[in-house]
């Protein structure tokens, strides 16, 4: 790396902030939205609208709810897929093969997606698979308990469950390890959710959707890192391989090549922030001469699970910020909705949707400057994100 220009910190806030979508709300297709952020992270916690929902609303112009489940569920323009970390997300539906070749082999939990496919892969597995196949073709979207029904298997599928419960896997099938590996490779693909608490998620056949081969498919895990390397500096505007690492779950050692090969084609450039090496995308570059003040006023409601906050140094060395997500803690959880004006994180809104009153509580309100107590912007985009929940009171819990 070369020594690289220096800039102000407010000026590389800038430059991150307009890569996510997070300067002014976008009219752009929900696709492209989430093609430019690389993905949206799906998680189930229901403590006010689900995090892809989130990222969403504090980035497209207008959007709804259904907006989001029609591109997923009606349209397949974005898909449900297992990625970064190995946890599921929605990509667009023609990037879906090339996150799988880059990531298939990311270890986590012991295991990678390769791996873990591999030690299932007798010929009696291939021929479960084919089984199933041949089950469900032709067949609408059905929940799990739905298909076993379908294939007059639900007494088999009871006592595996309960089995599992007990730690016996002495009644699992291999149509039963077929169902996993096929959802897994997004073989099965989900079709939509049912209403309530953890939507429940429906499940058909790819080809059922008419999609015989996904694009891309055959991409070489080398060509898919590559791209997958250069889309997501691009989609945050400036980082570092430390923090590509964290975020994908891709060993550092394995990432730095990638940036090396980038700067030699010019398509990023090294950047230094105080003392922090960096790069910066070269699309992004103009970005650059946007003067400190004409940042943005616009206030954004940042969800714990956004793919911006989700590396807690990354975030410390840019925006000076950072916060406590106990996410496994059962009472008492906090869900922080970080505060973001302009390009300053000035804190966050511990909130909490009481779906069946109708009822919007903030639990916490810690605003770290003074300078934004009774905030106009902050009161409005709370109310905001109220109306976006369908809640007919906002309850300050004193």
């Amino acid at each position: 790396m070369s020594n690289g220009i220096c800039v102000e910190k407010s000026v590389i806030r800038n430059v991150i902030i307009a890569s996510q979508y997070l300067d002014k709300r976008s009219s752009a297709s929900i696709a492209d939205i989430v093609s430019g952020i690389c993905g949206l992270q799906y998680d189930p916690n229901p403590t006010i609208h689900l995090n892809h929902y989130m990222m969403l609303w504090n980035r497209k112009k207008d959007f709804a709810v259904a907006d989001l489940d029609v591109a997923a569920y009606k349209e397949f323009q974005i898909t449900e897929a297992f990625a970064f970390k190995r946890n599921m997300f929605f990509v667009p539906t023609n990037e879906f093969a090339i996150y799988r070749a880059a990531l298939k082999d990311v270890v986590r939990w012991g295991s990678s997606d390769e791996s873990w496919l591999a030690a299932a892969n007798s010929l009696e597995d291939l021929a479960a698979e084919e089984e199933l196949k041949q089950g469900l073709k032709d067949q609408p979207g059905m929940t799990i308990r739905q298909i076993w029904e379908c294939l007059h298997l639900s007494d088999e599928w009871d006592a595996y469950v309960k089995g599992r419960r007990a730690g016996d896997l002495s009644f699992e099938l291999p149509i039963f390890r077929a169902f996993y590996r096929l959802k897994r490779r997004t073989d099965l693909v989900t079709c939509g959710r049912n209403p309530g608490t953890f939507k429940e998620p429906l499940y058909i056949l790819k080809e059922n959707i008419g999609i015989k081969e996904w694009p891309n498919a055959g991409i070489g895990k080398e060509d898919a890192r590559a791209w997958l390397m250069e889309k997501l500096i691009a989609s945050f505007g400036v980082t570092y391989p430390v923090h590509l690492s964290h975020i994908t779950g891709i060993p550092t050692a394995e990432v730095t090549p990638f940036f090396s090969k980038l700067e030699q084609e010019g398509k990023i450039t090294p950047v230094k922030v105080g003392k922090k090496f960096c790069y910066i995308h070269s699309s992004k570059a103009v970005l650059l001469d946007k003067s400190v003040d004409q940042d943005s006023e616009e206030v954004r409601l940042i969800s714990p699970m956004d793919i911006l906050v989700r590396d807690q140094t990354w975030l410390k060395t840019f925006f000076d910020y950072s916060y406590t997500f106990e996410y496994f803690k059962k009472k008492g959880m906090k869900w922080p909705l970080s505060i973001l004006v302009g390009n300053r994180f000035v804190g966050y809104f511990d909130c909490k949707m009481e779906w069946r009153t109708g009822r919007f509580l903030i639990k916490e309100k810690n605003i770290f400057d003074s300078a934004f107590n009774g905030h106009r912007g902050i009161e409005m985009a709370l109310q905001d994100l109220a109306a976006f929940h369908g809640a007919g009171d906002i309850v300050e819990i004193k």
